[in-house]
């Protein structure tokens, strides 16, 4: 029996058959021989090697016939156009073997290109080679289709590709699934650098301590407060927002300064808003301000049918007649509204659903305290408000309950204690 060479590089450029496939051309062969010659180049297998190892596995006459090509890459481009006549093929093995002449069309794009030195001279062969668009004609699919073949051999594990090639998985699901992983590596990338900034422009480290808030809040003496500036949780998430407000709310104004302010984030749930005012209306120690409103665009939500979308929340502010007066010198931040971009996942600068904008942070902070004022935030979450106050050296105290919200203020530049 004449020996063969077989070069692995030759080989693996043809799709091996599935076992069904392979039994089938077993059976044929045993019954009616090898009828088609082995195909060689140099005396190398360029077609038949499954002909070939069924010849030496059974002791089989074959007939050889020998090809000429000029060039490696020749071979090549052969093979895989001889697979698509005689193979029926998915697209995505298509579109697999045709990737593997992409680097004989670049070599004759380049080849064209540097020939071309008279413009009024060029023939049609010498016209400038689309790579993506010869490749998707060679494998008879759309441009598409070699466009996210591509990105799917270069990105997605071995066992994708293998679903793929049997039809479990198809292009167009393996493609979006690539995406969709790559934007999430691309958010959490963006988020871990939203939270390093914080970190490099936090000169004095906050502390939040793990407590709630009422605990926490009796750590301080009365009147020692200079800001206290939180976001509590609203109506839809405690059982009973009246009795939950009117037990930390009480406790918190008895610790603020009278000489101080307040800023209490909340819902604009009706509810909400009549559990706030029935703390607020019986204190006399501060003015209730009109509330403040913060009001985004950034967040549709569906479109409603018998109502309005709500897109803004209140915050309550207090102060007194010894409270210093507010630094609102830019015009558009002297208003009641402040209108303002709610963080944004897309962009990384969002760690927490509730979590308020940094620029309202700032905003409010710069308004109302001076370096070394204490401000504190008996709901500190994610750390926004204390990271703002410590920006504008104040000392800054906060507790929460949430061990993982306590983890990514620390990420942001707090200290946690407890």
């Amino acid at each position: 029996m004449q020996n063969l060479s077989i070069n692995p590089e030759l080989k693996a450029l043809i799709p091996p058959l599935t076992s069904e496939e392979f039994a089938q051309l077993q059976t044929n062969v045993l019954s009616e021989g090898i009828r088609e010659p082995i195909i060689t180049w140099q005396g190398t297998i360029v077609d038949g090697h499954n002909r070939y190892e069924l010849a030496q596995m059974y002791d089989l006459p074959f007939k050889v016939k020998e090809m000429q090509f000029s060039t490696m890459e020749d071979c090549k481009e052969w093979m895989i156009r001889n697979q698509f006549g005689r193979r029926n093929l998915s697209n995505y093995q298509r579109s697999v073997l045709a990737l593997e002449l992409e680097s004989v069309f670049k070599s004759k794009a380049k080849e064209n290109q540097g020939t071309r030195t008279d413009i009024s001279q060029i023939s049609v062969e010498s016209k400038p080679i689309d790579t993506q668009k010869e490749l998707a004609k060679v494998a008879n699919v759309s441009h598409d289709t070699i466009a996210k073949v591509k990105v799917i051999e270069a990105k997605a594990p071995e066992e994708v590709k293998a679903k793929l090639s049997t039809g479990e998985v198809s292009i167009n699901q393996a493609y979006q699934e690539i995406k969709k992983e790559e934007k999430q590596a691309e958010l959490e990338k963006k988020k871990e650098e939203y939270k390093a900034q914080s970190l490099k422009e936090t000169t004095l480290k906050p502390e939040v301590y793990l407590n709630d808030a009422v605990s926490f809040l009796r750590t301080f003496e009365d009147n020692s407060i200079d800001v206290l500036i939180t976001d509590p949780p609203y109506a839809t998430d405690v059982k009973n927002i009246d009795s939950f407000t009117k037990e930390w709310l009480q406790i918190a104004i008895e610790k603020v300064k009278k000489s101080g302010r307040i800023y209490v984030c909340s819902g604009a749930y009706p509810n909400e808003l009549h559990a706030f005012l029935s703390v607020l209306m019986n204190q006399n120690k501060f003015i209730v301000d009109n509330p403040l409103i913060w009001t985004y665009r950034n967040t549709l939500g569906i479109t409603p049918k018998m109502k309005y979308n709500l897109n803004y929340q209140v915050i309550w502010h207090l102060y007194s007649d010894q409270s210093k007066e507010l630094d609102t010198s830019i015009t558009n931040e002297m208003f009641s509204v402040q209108d303002i971009n709610a963080p944004d996942g897309r962009i990384g600068n969002r760690l927490h659903t509730w979590q308020k904008p940094d620029e309202l942070a700032n905003r409010l902070i710069k308004h109302s305290t001076k370096k070394g004022d204490l401000v504190v935030d008996c709901f500190a979450c994610t750390g926004t408000f204390l990271i703002a106050a410590s920006k504008f050296d104040c000392i800054a105290k906060g507790c929460d309950i949430d061990a993982e919200n306590l983890n990514i203020a620390k990420e942001r530049g707090c200290t946690i204690i407890g």
